[in-house]
């Protein structure tokens, strides 16, 4: 490995060793300064930063290298590498127990010096990358990334804050493209939990059987296609956080499956018998009313209140409207930097359209706005003629349409087939005085069936003709 100049202390009362490993150090490419004494080493610490100091255990005057090694791990960052004789060598195993990376007897080999050196380097650069990466993971996915300054999303920020430190299930709930899942990973990028890992899953876009291996993982055999073992995502997840997206649509043969999770924190994988334990955060969302799927029969009530022990509300955009110019700001830096666009900003018009506007698709839908705009403006200030056809007035079929067309597919399926049965009940009921009985013979649903739907879509029977 290159030693690109790294500094090197070297603390040894002989000057024998001290010259020894000043000149084998400094061919090599190392910077390398030496001290005679605990005392000395110290001040030469105050003078600059050293990321590797070499200590004989046996120093003159009142620090010897075991307290030296104390001072430096308590004060700086840096790695110490203990040399001493053999008859210290217990004395360099509790040194090791107290910070120290290695140590080397005496008389030393220059060859096992260098190697221990390239290993501490090697390892300062994981940590030095790690921490960078910490700090990056922080910037995309921390309290910074979620933009506002009103009142509703600061009450959003602050229940974040109060919620990240503790291992309490949430409950986010709001409507689609309100910022859920950044609202998630901002409570785990925050939290402690933050160096483990924070894994996603979006209940809503798999099977009942795909969704229960995902979770729960299968050993090989449990079904067919099993060809090997699985591990699910609660163990891939364990230490860390779980983030279950569109958790009102998971199955009920799975409800009792998670319940236990989040009771005992364990489960059985998928076609074995060994319970394995687990300790997961998890982080709920769901742009549902899970307590009308409780009424309903849908959702296990013991399991809502499970996963409602903390609830963070997302408020639509048209609630917080005063954010608008902050957030679009956000997102023309973002597709500036993004296609290398140098877009200043939105015309006083385009201002006045974003607030009359309803924002059905909410904050998504103001982003996949902002960065068509970006895609199709030749000017540096976007203006209304680029944005009006890509804000559809609310309550269109248009609008509707586009808000659709900007939700991933499983939603925009379900939202439309919502809005379909809405219509097909009511146009029914209509068709026969609000005779729920005769309705359900002459559409073919099940009398049954055709209640629990007017119930989910709140349409009263008496209300329609």
């Amino acid at each position: 490995m290159k030693p690109d100049g790294t500094k090197i202390l070297v603390v040894d009362d002989e000057i024998g060793y001290r010259r020894v490993l000043n000149n084998a150090l400094t061919e090599r490419g190392f910077y390398v300064k030496t001290s005679a004494s605990g005392d000395e080493a110290l001040e030469e610490l105050k003078k600059q930063e050293y990321p590797i100091v070499i200590i004989d255990m046996k120093l003159p005057g009142g620090i010897d290298g075991l307290e030296l090694l104390q001072r430096i791990k308590g004060m700086y960052n840096a790695s110490v590498l203990i040399m001493t004789a053999y008859g210290g060598i217990e004395t360099a195993v509790e040194a090791m127990r107290r910070g120290a990376f290695n140590y080397i007897t005496k008389p030393f080999n220059l060859d096992e010096i260098i190697l221990n050196i390239d290993r501490l380097i090697e390892q300062q650069k994981i940590l030095d990358e790690n921490k960078y990466l910490h700090s990056e993971l922080e910037k995309v996915y921390g309290l910074k990334k979620i933009v506002g300054s009103s009142r509703e999303i600061q009450k959003v920020l602050d229940m974040i804050s109060r919620v990240a430190f503790s291992s309490a299930t949430v409950l986010i709930t709001g409507e689609s493209g309100t910022g859920k899942e950044l609202v998630a990973r901002a409570i785990h990028f925050t939290g402690n939990r933050k160096d483990r890992k924070f894994v996603a899953i979006n209940c809503a876009t798999l099977s009942e059987s795909l969704l229960e291996s995902e979770l729960f993982g299968h050993i090989k055999g449990a079904f067919t296609g099993a060809i090997k073992d699985k591990k699910g995502l609660f163990e891939e997840a364990d230490g860390g956080a779980l983030f279950m997206d569109e958790i009102g649509d998971i199955p009920k043969s799975i409800q009792a499956k998670l319940l236990r999770v989040l009771q005992e924190g364990e489960f059985i994988s998928l076609g074995d018998t060994v319970t394995k334990k687990v300790d997961v955060r998890i982080i709920a969302a769901t742009n549902q009313d899970l307590m009308q799927r409780v009424q309903e029969k849908e959702f296990r009530e013991d399991l809502y209140y499970r996963l409602n022990v903390i609830n963070i509300k997302m408020p639509p955009l048209r609630e917080r409207k005063e954010d608008i110019p902050l957030l679009v700001k956000h997102f023309i830096e973002k597709y500036n930097k993004k296609e290398n666009r140098h877009i200043k900003g939105i015309s006083p018009e385009v201002e006045k359209e974003f607030y009359q506007y309803h924002w059905p698709g909410n904050v998504r839908e103001l982003e996949n706005v902002i960065e068509r705009a970006i895609a199709l403006t030749q000017e540096d200030i976007i203006s209304e003629n680029v944005i009006l056809p890509l804000v559809k007035k609310e309550g269109s079929l248009e609008a509707k349409e586009c808000d659709l067309l900007s939700q991933p597919y499983k939603e925009a399926r379900r939202n439309a087939l919502d809005a379909f049965n809405v219509k097909y009940i009511i146009n029914i009921l209509n068709k026969n005085r609000g005779n729920v009985t005769n309705a359900a013979k002459e559409s073919g649903i099940e009398r049954q069936y055709l209640q629990r739907m007017l119930k989910r879509y709140n349409v009263k029977s008496k209300d329609i003709f």
